[in-house]
Order: structure tokens, then sequence, then C-alpha cells
């Protein structure tokens, strides 16, 4: 990176990298135009029946233990600590994308958030691939590319980062040319000439994967960079939803880690083993994350097939586990069945109580935030931070840039 662009940016920074992990004091903080709490109203759906005051205090609990546990200065910058997924206390590319989504909408109560933000894209900046993207994975100690072959993106984490630039430009301003580019980056790189989300910046077949369908982010870029046709993508994500779910999870509307033919009119589940050693072709660990995807966009724009997704998702993890969320598990099949009830990780349940809000269930609603209190099973970053995200999400505290 040219010695100049370091320097833009961090022009605007008021205290120091290490300062800000040491907790320096409200004077160093800089101005929030949408600090946290926000409390937004959503254009659909029910809220947790616990107060408030509740809710915004079970989002300060889990960022601070979050940012204590996942939040590392590393290699020039900072990182969110992919436990179990990267090497040496590194990062992947969806965690800091996570990271960059969930520090501004924290601006307000962590007064040193534009300055970890910073820190964040400086580290995206200083690891980006051959096409100017994020690549998917450091070594947090050697601070290089930890995979074999060359360097490359992963969609999920370019979708985020990138809105993670937008929400850092309306909540301080200054990140548009950055925010801009990035997404032209994306729209060259990740999105196929019919429209669909390819899996990483060099994918050249028609592989996509739901868990990529951010449809709010989507939606978000349309409105922001309207040199590119966002609205292209948003129509042919949803018609990909459409169709997948016709013919192999009309019931449940259940989506599978990885889909082929995405650039045909009969896109279906990857075969098992796919891309990933799990079964590719059921629910796996990428898409129980569609249920939150899904949800936040009927929430925030009352998107009708995100909605309608939201609805018979919630409905299908609730009838198969018999309303308890312990017993939603990880691995499900299209229909619904969970393959391996032995197989537990609260990921599986958390993303399942921003459906339950927009199907209207308030009792079904009210146990999933319940059980979004308890880390039952030791999990990691990947648990962790989904669930700070969907807390920011079902307390009312996700707003639309």
């Amino acid at each position: 990176m040219p010695a100049s662009r370091k320097v833009a940016l961090f022009a605007a920074a008021s205290v120091s990298l290490t300062a800000a992990l040491a907790g320096a004091g409200p004077a160093a903080a800089a101005s929030a135009a949408r600090p946290f709490p926000a409390h937004v109203t959503y254009q659909t759906g029910v809220r947790p029946s616990v107060s408030q005051a509740e809710q915004d205090a079970a989002v300060k609990k889990q960022y601070d233990s979050w940012k204590k546990t996942y939040l590392r200065q590393a290699c020039g910058g900072y990182l969110v600590w992919a436990t179990d997924d990267a090497p040496n206390k590194g990062t992947v590319s969806e965690a800091q994308g996570y990271g960059m989504n969930i520090v501004p909408l924290m601006a307000g109560y962590d007064d040193q958030a534009k300055t970890i933000f910073d820190g964040m894209w400086k580290f995206v900046q200083d690891h980006r691939d051959s096409k100017g993207l994020f690549q998917w994975v450091i070594d947090g100690k050697t601070c290089k590319y930890a995979d074999d072959g060359t360097p490359d993106s992963a969609t999920d984490g370019d979708l985020d980062v990138g809105y993670g630039l937008i929400l850092a430009d309306k909540q301080w301003g200054g990140y548009s040319a950055a925010a801009k580019d990035w997404l032209a980056k994306i729209y060259k790189y990740d999105v196929a000439s019919d429209g669909h989300l390819k899996i990483a910046d060099d994918a050249g077949n028609d592989d996509t994967r739901p868990s990529d369908f951010m449809l709010d982010h989507l939606r978000a870029f349309a409105k922001y960079d309207t040199a590119h046709d966002w609205n292209k993508v948003v129509t042919r994500t949803e018609q990909l939803i459409t169709q997948f779910t016709a013919k192999y999870s009309p019931d449940a509307n259940l989506l599978s880690d990885f889909v082929v033919g995405a650039n045909t009119n009969s896109p279906k589940p990857a075969p098992a083993d796919h891309l990933e050693n799990q079964p590719d072709n059921i629910v796996g660990y990428n898409s129980v994350r569609v249920p939150w995807h899904m949800g936040t966009d009927a929430l925030l724009y009352g998107g009708k097939v995100a909605t309608e997704v939201a609805k018979k998702e919630s409905a299908s993890y609730k009838s198969h586990s018999g309303g308890n969320p312990a017993k939603i598990y990880p691995h499900t099949k299209l229909d619904g069945t969970p393959t391996k009830t032995s197989d537990q990780s609260e990921v599986a349940a958390n993303p399942v109580g921003v459906a339950a809000m927009v199907a209207g269930d308030q009792a079904w609603t009210d146990s999933l935030w319940k059980y979004l209190g308890s880390n039952p099973y030791d999990d990691t970053y990947y648990g962790e931070t989904i669930k700070l995200l969907v807390y920011l999400v079902m307390s009312g505290n996700y707003w639309a840039p």
C-alpha cells in the first residue's frame, strides 16, 4: 500500500491503536451520528418481551465479552481472532467483516469505536489479493496469507467489509471513496454476469452459497453505489431462493450450504463434500446463518421473498425442535429433519431468533432470546460473534445505512 494512503487513513484518528485497546477516555472519542442504542422500529414482526433496557444491557454485555476475547491488535492494525479457523490468533475474512459491522453499530457506547474500525480497515488494506479484495485467511504471527496457492478472497467477507464501510461512512463520514471503490471490486469479481453471487473472487463456475445471500446488504449497496446495478443482484438472488426452495424445500424453505447451477433456472443442492468436508447438500455450518440474513432483510426492508423464507424456516425449526432452542442442530436435511443430534452448537439456534421475530411468534421469539444468553456448547468466535450480531438485530439496534 502506498505510504500516502496509509497516512490518509489515520489522519482523522484521534488516538493510537494502543490507546484504544487500553481504553482511552471519552475526550478521544469521535462523534457518532447514530450512537448506540439506536432503537429502530422495524417494518414487520415482533420484538422480545423483555424490557428495552434489558435488551440493551444484553448487547453491551456480549459486546464487552466479544471485544475482550476476540479483538486483537496485530500486524499494524486490529483483527478479529478467528479461533480454530486461523493460525496464531489470526483471522478469516468473515470474522473481520463481522467486526467491521459490529464496531460502527456500537459507536456511542464504545468511545474508541472509530479508532478500532480504522485499525480493522487498515488490516484489510494491508492484506489484499491481486484483485484488491481481502485475503480470506491470515496468520496472526507472520501476518501473511495462510492457505495454499495464490491469495484470494471470500464473498461473505467481501460483502461484510463493504457494508461495514457504508456503516462507518454513515456513522462518522469520510469513508465514501473507500466504500465505493470496494463495492466496485465486489461487483466486478464476486458478481456473475447474470447477477448471482459467486463464492469467491476467483470462482469461474456456477456455484453459489446461500449464506452469502445478504439481501439487506445488497439493498444498501444499491442505494449507496448507483454506478453498479445492484438491483440486478437483488433480483437474481431472490429468484435463486424461490427456484431452489420451490423444488427442494417447499415447506421448510431451507437452503443447502452450497448450490450449483446458479446461472440456470434449475439451481440444485451441491453434491455432498462438494467444497468442504461436510455434507454440502444440506443445511450445515454455512447455511445456519440464512434465518438471520433473511430475517434481517424482512425486518429492515420488508423483502417479500425474505419474509416468506424467514416465516417458513422459523416454523420448521420450531416444529422439529419441539420449541426447544437447544434441540436445533447445525446439520439439517432440507425438509427440516436434523441429521446428527449429537452435533450441537449455539450458532445453530441463535440465527433462528431473527426469523421468529418476522414470523410474529412471540413465545418462540422469547425462548430464542432467552437462549441467546447462554453458551452451553463452548462455541468460540463463530458462535459468539454471530450471537452479538443477532443480539443487535433482536434488540432493535441494527439500523439500515
